[in-house]
């Protein structure tokens, strides 16, 4: 299973491709200063149906939930040079489940961005050098820790409507419970669209390989696979195990803006794990879909 920020990474991705469409040296009277400081507050609260919370691949192992999420951000951006600039985030929020309550958690972390972009031309690309750390207190004992990614990300306008994003990074997961300890690669590639003055429409595509973790009942096909295995502390009768694997994350949303600072963003997300390994005597692998639907409102203060 790969746990996400949900939102926070809805909010982080959606920050993101704002700014790419903002010129990184500002007003001429900033260039002459040698320096461009910015600081303000996001927010966003979110409701989200996930269809396969115990990431299973049998349907009598598949439970479904509804959760709430709220989170608050503080961006800030520093030029550094007329070519560079960096962008820093610190982050708290928190989750709540409705049915499986130990799933419910409160994040806290932050992300460091360099970023480097050659001229103020349009079609001109940024590049990206990123860190990021976040901690999670679940009331899952097994599944609180930390979350550490770094890696490098090209953001491209295409036409005044297009732009498309890129990222390489590695990520790990350091959790209380060796199970939920997962380490993988992935790339994201993500088009933004924008529809009308207020709508953007976006695709993405993010594939980890890696580590995979699953939750259902003893099994022994999933025993032979798995790298370690415990008794789920949400899920009572049920087992997690930790494999490798492969994971694609697709998702299709749309960002309604009501003016400068408020929108509502409403999307699907597809996860699709598939494990490395196979027993001989299994009927099907360790795979699994789950389908995730979300609905968020940010606000910038």
């Amino acid at each position: 299973m790969i746990f996400f920020t949900r939102h926070v990474e809805l909010s982080i991705a959606r920050a993101c491709a704002c700014a790419g469409l903002m010129l990184l040296y500002g007003s001429a009277q900033a260039d002459q200063a040698g320096y461009v400081k910015s600081l303000d507050i996001r927010a966003d609260a979110g409701f989200m149906y996930d269809d396969n919370v115990t990431r299973a691949n049998t349907p009598a192992d598949k439970l479904s939930d509804r959760s709430y999420s709220a989170n608050l951000s503080l961006p800030y951006t520093q030029l550094l040079t007329e070519h560079t600039r960096l962008r820093a985030t610190a982050l708290v929020g928190g989750e709540r489940f409705i049915t499986y309550k130990g799933l419910s958690r409160a994040i806290g972390g932050g992300s460091a961005e360099y970023q480097y972009r050659s001229s103020s031309e349009f079609a001109t690309p940024t590049f990206s050098l990123f860190a990021r750390v976040f901690g999670e207190q679940y009331e899952s004992k097994l599944r609180d820790g930390w979350h550490y990614s770094a890696g490098a990300s090209m953001l491209q306008p295409v036409t005044d409507r297009i732009q498309l994003f890129g990222a390489l990074s590695h990520n790990q997961r350091r959790a209380y419970s060796e199970v939920f300890d997962t380490t993988d690669n992935s790339a994201r590639l993500n088009l933004d669209y924008i529809v009308t003055r207020s709508g953007t429409l976006y695709l993405s595509g993010d594939y980890h390989r890696g580590d995979v973790v699953s939750t259902g009942h003893p099994s022994l096909g999933l025993i032979d696979i798995a790298k370690v295995f415990a008794a789920d502390d949400v899920f009572p009768g049920l087992d997690s195990y930790r494999f490798a694997g492969s994971t694609l994350i697709s998702t299709l949303g749309y960002n309604i803006g009501f003016g400068s600072s408020h929108s509502l963003d409403i999307s699907w997300r597809r996860i699709t794990s598939t494990s490395s390994l196979q027993p001989g005597y299994a009927a099907s692998s360790a795979s699994y879909v789950d389908n995730q639907y979300l609905i968020a409102y940010l606000v910038n203060f």
